[in-house]
């Protein structure tokens, strides 16, 4: 392969296992049909203090489940974050 040029399949990972039951959508499992993994990833969330209320992780966890890309989310979120709380600091 040339320097330059991309291999279109290098980005796509191995599948994992998913529990019976469980939808996939991308990466992720659907949140929506796995209530301990979303009580998980808000528990998990608080821990970590992660500034987010509850209906901004579920906004975010939604577009991960839809595809977006985890970094470009998180760059966007820390973005929104300090312009907040400069503004709460005027």
């Amino acid at each position: 392969m040339s320097q330059g040029k991309t291999n279109a399949h290098a980005w796509k990972r191995e599948p994992e296992a998913v529990p019976r039951g469980h939808k996939v959508s991308g990466s992720f499992l659907s949140l929506h049909t796995s209530p301990p993994l979303h009580i998980a990833l808000h528990g998990m969330s608080s821990l970590i203090n992660s500034r987010l209320p509850k209906t901004a992780l579920d906004l975010c966890l939604e577009l991960l489940e839809v595809g977006v890309n985890a970094q470009a989310l998180a760059d966007v979120v820390l973005k929104v974050l300090a312009v907040k709380e400069n503004t709460q600091k005027k």
